[in-house]
């Protein structure tokens, strides 16, 4: 048996993965971690193979190349002698309906996918997620603010995200790329290249291709094995704070927590009521009981002195709601608080911004100047703008008196908000100075609603 077959059955074995004779859905897409994962689970001398099936979705992205992936993926499955499974649907369609971006929508469309099938056929899912997958993740998550829990990375044995009943398994977590990218050489296995592994304009991309060497070539190769190191003990964290928790049952007072453990409270009140926990609004939450909070369109919640969350009828003073957009592609659209946004990237400069700035609910910015991802979100204390044309900066609740702008209908208004916190664009105010076109400008960013 082949070394890492070996290996990797120990994993299986110590972790207990496969537990009984039920399924496994081996969740393969064609490249080269899947098909190894695939492989090994295959081998003989592990006593999986009659367990197997393999699943493969397309999320016909790539026209006559999801094609060729899909062909590839099924004969494999009958080279091997499994049972060969395969669904479809149509992204770019879903990412347009819910103002998700490309990546989350194909996401929950597979997540879904394998969910389905696993629970039909009374089966694990196998992903094929290493280590190499957990350090991008970890860079991933830690810009974009992400807490112990979410440094902690994925988990070895998780729940589907699409159905909790569904387990989701990962037997190469603690595998590197390399030991899979020589493994798929030695035995000859055929794979697949996706083309957009290899843009840069995705983040995950730009921290695989850009900053991960660069933080090697700095710093040594061993950056990899103590972020891993790093995420281990985070993950043991977040794993301590939520059984804390979990047990506390009023005594000693909320106020009188360690504020880890305030947030973990207060978090999981919010996942049994079912709203998402953004930072936001769980420190909104924790640090002002009675303050009556918006956290969906008619729903509003408020923080007792008992540390207990429960229903409010006031009016919220500030809504909370948020949306991430990804401005990475050509052009997308986005749907936030009843506001529908398609924003399109053209080439130009001051020329071309003179034409289209006309335009009725239309503004242009230099694309450089926003970066590759925003927030979409609402007046917040504290927030300042500076105004194309304006020196400085002014507190947004100023501007808005100077504008005549209702108190009602301010915490209505959509915000733009950069990665570095700066606001970009407010809805009814013209555009930040900082996202103007300028004679340096090659690129515009045309946002419509």
């Amino acid at each position: 048996m082949h070394p890492l077959a070996e290996r990797v059955g120990d994993i299986i074995r110590v972790q207990h993965f496969f537990p009984g004779g039920g399924g496994i859905v081996v969740a393969v897409s064609g490249g080269i971690d899947s098909m190894v994962l695939l492989n090994l689970l295959a081998t003989p001398a592990l006593g999986l193979r009659d367990r197997l099936i393999v699943a493969h979705f397309d999320h016909q992205l790539r026209s006559t190349e999801s094609e060729a992936d899909a062909a590839l993926v099924s004969q494999a499955a009958e080279r091997l002698g499994l049972p060969f499974e395969s669904g479809s649907d149509n992204t770019r369609q879903l990412a347009a309906e819910t103002g998700v971006g490309i990546e989350a929508a194909a996401r929950q469309l597979r997540h879904g996918f394998f969910a389905r099938l696993a629970k039909r056929l009374d089966a694990v899912i196998a992903l094929a997620h290493h280590a190499g997958d957990q350090v991008e993740t970890f860079f991933l998550r830690l810009l974009r603010g992400a807490g112990d829990r979410g440094l902690s990375g994925m988990k070895a044995v998780a729940r589907s995200p699409a159905d909790p009943c569904v387990t989701l398994v990962r037997p190469l977590l603690g595998i590197c790329r390399d030991e899979i990218t020589a493994f798929a050489i030695g035995e000859g296995i055929a794979y697949r290249e996706d083309a957009t592994n290899t843009d840069t304009r995705f983040i995950r991309n730009r921290i695989r291709h850009e900053l991960l060497p660069r933080l090697a070539e700095q710093f040594g190769a061993s950056v990899s094995r103590q972020v891993l190191k790093a995420m281990q003990l985070a993950g043991d964290a977040a794993d301590c704070i939520d059984h804390l928790a979990a047990d506390w049952s009023g005594e000693p007072p909320f106020g009188q927590l360690p504020v880890a453990v305030q947030r973990q409270v207060v978090q999981q009140q919010l996942f049994a009521l079912g709203d998402e926990p953004s930072f936001d609004l769980v420190e909104t939450l924790r640090l002002e009981a009675g303050r009556v909070i918006e956290v969906a369109p008619g729903r509003r919640l408020q923080r007792n002195a008992d540390g207990r969350l429960e229903a409010a009828a006031a009016e919220p003073e500030f809504l909370l709601a948020e949306c991430d957009v990804s401005l990475e592609g050509q052009a997308d659209e986005i749907e936030f608080a009843g506001l529908k946004i398609r924003w399109e990237r053209l080439a130009g400069g001051l020329a071309e911004w003179r034409d289209l700035a006309q335009a009725k609910n239309c503004e242009v910015f230099d694309s450089e100047s926003l970066g590759r991802a925003i927030t979409l979100r609402h007046w917040r204390p504290g927030d300042r703008y500076q105004p194309i044309g304006q020196v400085g900066t002014t507190k947004l609740q100023d501007l808005f008196v100077n504008q005549k702008i209702p108190k009602a209908k301010r915490r209505q208004l959509v915000v733009a908000e950069a990665a570095d916190g700066r606001l970009l664009w407010v809805q009814q105010l013209r555009i930040a100075d900082g996202g103007k076109v300028t004679q340096s400008t090659r690129e515009l960013l045309l946002f419509n609603w």
